[in-house]
């Protein structure tokens, strides 16, 4: 870099003598080259462009009134090998004042001219120190560390030093230091610092500030806690209601009583057996009993009655014999039954350690074990049971169980619920795909939706080359659109047997076709009826349900027509029921668990995570449909016709189109309802209100509809 002099106005020649000015504020110039060494100099008049011109001097009044810039230039110049830095460091009592061109002082001298001169005006000349040549750096350095917030309230003092000629080197690094200090920009003051940050040594340092707590508090999600992603916070389970403790003492008392009298009722019938072990479940203890060999396990299974005197038991159920034991389970109902509360399974690390969102609490077994499943493996299910067995409290349960292991965006539902009472406190959860539907024609069309909605997902699941819904959403997040990621579909229906009596083809064929198919597209159906005949339960939904639940029931045809045996019959209602699941032979025996008030306070909680989002409205479902039902298929072409016409009657449409009566008769009517022709006028024709240009009108608003 070139020698830089300082700005060229306040350069004077050396045989010039110095009379003393007020500093000026320093404008913008262009730098000039000057050689100290070879005695060349070039300065620039920087009032020349303001002299006044001739023509204004000689016009008259202004004669007298021209400014002798002569002597303001000669008070302007300055010696080009003097160089002039200026601060506008304050000038305090503490510090004396300093500039980039002159070190600091030390502390020791008492008297120096800034100090002695600090309280002069403004325009007065400080006598010149010799620096050194580090000491511009030094300086800068130096300034840039005692930055404040706040500007000082005293007064401004310009320090000009006049500085004996350095090197060009000397120069360029104070210059540099000087243009790289002017050009920051300190950001503002932050009200408060992080505790583990500390400021910049070239930044204000704010003062100390009273900590405020963060107003929201960062949720970190974890596996098994009741977190889940996007803010939404699954159930606590201080909502459900504790187990209930058994008298453990009663009972065992019980069970020897039994025990004993199971063993003498074997050898009053001439039964070469005894009691080898037993187990004592929530609502039935097991005994399992040991034959001789060569005893015929039906010699035990034909005494269920009077084992059932014997025992003095409300009935009992024989299981010969135990799947992979060699005995035979008598099951006699305890004492006093132990309530199953929906907390045991779902607190469980069965349940917690589950990944899949469909995975719901079926209840215990007969060893007190939670058991659990998930609906996805099902695929679909049937629960049937009579009045008070049970059934309405296990879907509750179910449902339960799906808010406190699925979010809105993981599994949506579909809940029918005919009697308009049992599922209606679920109104308003933002899992819902609809409002509960208790209308049946609304129900039909809900399926048919359904079946739609599982169509449409198989286009989806073609055109990704995928085979099920699960790879589908995988390979979805694996690209990052997490916008194309499709929830599971739960449809429940509470009560089959009233769809059945208003529509039941229809209702069949929806529920045939989402049972054959929707396993992959991800829906999935659970259907529960308190009348399992072969009229509400036919052999087409049966067959495509693999699953089955069956809660105590009236007789054995309808044991039978749930579970393909007998069984159910002996059960003791209240949650007891028989699992047999998809692909398994035999059913196995559970308690279901037990949950009421519980179910407001969880479905509460849940409307506050997040706001409903309904997929459709079934009255708008019922309104497509009628429209789709009552609409001919020749209405197209009558619309064409009548748009050609300027009257139109039943006996004229009924020749046009070589139709009956009563037909041509509802197509009028439709056509009177649609507001396109006028009322019956006694015998005279209906005037035609559609005209062609209305019928392209409507036929290019349908076309641009299709394109969007």
């Amino acid at each position: 870099m070139d020698h830089y002099d300082g700005p060229a106005f306040l350069r004077r020649h050396p045989e010039e003598p110095v009379s003393p000015s007020k500093p000026q504020k320093p404008h913008p110039q262009p730098e000039t080259k000057s050689d100290p060494t070879n005695g060349n100099y070039r300065s620039v008049d920087p009032l020349k462009q303001f002299s006044t011109p001739r023509s204004v001097q000689n016009r008259y009044g202004r004669k007298h009134q021209t400014i002798d810039y002569t002597a303001i230039k000669a008070a302007l110049r300055r010696d080009d090998t003097m160089v002039y830095l200026f601060t506008d460091e304050p000038a305090t009592e503490d510090a004396p004042v300093t500039s980039h061109s002159a070190p600091l002082k030390p502390a020791a001298d008492p008297i120096s001219p800034v100090q002695t001169e600090a309280s002069a005006p403004a325009s007065s000349l400080v006598e010149p120190e010799p620096i050194t040549p580090a000491a511009p750096v030094e300086a800068a350095t130096t300034e840039s560390s005692q930055a404040v917030i706040e500007p000082p309230t005293t007064t401004i003092v310009a320090d000009v030093t006049p500085a004996a000629p350095p090197s060009a080197r000397t120069i360029s690094q104070a210059f540099r230091a000087f243009r790289a200090q002017k050009s920051k920009q300190l950001p503002p003051a932050r009200e408060t610092q992080p505790a583990d940050s500390e400021p910049p040594i070239d930044q204000p340092v704010a003062p100390p500030t009273k900590p405020e707590a963060p107003a929201v508090q960062d949720i970190v999600p974890e596996p098994d806690t009741q977190t889940a992603s996007r803010g939404y916070e699954f159930p606590s389970m201080d909502l459900l209601s504790s187990p209930v403790k058994p008298d453990a003492a009663t009972q065992e008392a019980w069970v020897e009583q039994q025990q004993a009298r199971l063993d003498d009722t074997l050898q009053a019938f001439n039964v070469d057996g005894h009691v080898v072990d037993y187990t004592v479940g929530p609502t039935v203890t097991q005994f399992q009993v040991a034959l001789a060999s060569g005893v015929k396990v039906n010699k035990i299974t034909n005494l269920n009655d009077d084992l059932k005197l014997a025992l003095a038991a409300r009935d009992i159920r024989i299981e010969a014999p135990i799947p992979g034991k060699r005995t035979v389970g008598i099951e006699i109902p305890n004492l006093k039954p132990r309530p199953v509360m929906l907390k045991e399974v779902l607190a469980s690390d069965a349940f917690r350690e589950a990944k899949s969102p469909l995975t719901i609490a079926l209840g215990v077994n007969l060893f007190g074990q939670p058991v659990i499943a998930n609906i996805g493996k099902m695929p679909h299910g049937l629960i049937a049971g009579a009045t008070g067995s049970g059934k309405s409290v296990f879907i509750n349960s179910l449902l339960t169980s799906l808010l406190y292991k699925a979010t809105p965006q993981e599994v949506r539902l579909l809940l029918i619920d005919p009697k308009a009472v049992e599922l209606a406190p679920y109104n308003g959860l933002p899992h819902l795909v609809s409002p509960v539907i208790s209308d049946a024609k609304a129900a039909a069309a809900a399926l048919k939706w359904a079946v739609d909605e599982m169509e449409n997902r198989y286009e989806r699941l073609a055109a990704a080359g995928v085979r099920n819904l699960e790879q589908y959403n995988d390979k979805a997040r694996e690209r990052g659109d997490f916008g194309l990621v499709l929830p599971y579909i739960v449809i429940i229906i509470d009560e089959l047997a009233d769809l059945m009596m208003i529509a039941a083809s229809e209702v069949q064929d929806h529920i045939a076709r989402i049972t054959q198919k929707a396993r992959a597209a991800g829906i999935h159906l659970i259907v529960a009826t308190q009348r399992p005949s072969v009229d509400v339960i036919t052999g087409t939904i049966k067959n495509n349900i693999p699953t089955r639940l069956a809660f105590m029931v009236a007789s054995q045809v309808d044991s039978r027509t749930i579970i393909d045996q007998n069984g159910a019959e002996r059960l003791l209602g209240r949650g007891d029921m028989l699992f047999l699941g998809s692909g398994a032979s035999q059913p196995i025996r559970l308690q279901g668990t037990f949950v009421d008030e519980e179910v407001t306070a969880v479905v509460d909680f849940v409307k506050r995570q997040q706001r409903v989002s309904y997929l459709f409205q079934p009255d708008k479902l019922v309104q497509a449909a009628n429209e789709a039902e009552s609409q001919d298929e020749l209405f197209p072409d009558v619309l064409n016709y009548l748009a050609t016409e300027d009257t139109m009657s039943t006996s004229k449409l009924q020749r046009a189109f070589s139709i009956g009566y009563n037909r041509a008769a509802n197509m009028i009517d439709e056509l009177e309802a649609k507001h396109l022709i006028s009322p019956a006028n006694g015998a005279k024709p209906r005037d035609v209100y559609l005209t062609p240009a209305d019928l392209n009108h409507d036929a290019n608003e349908e076309k641009g509809n299709e394109t969007q």
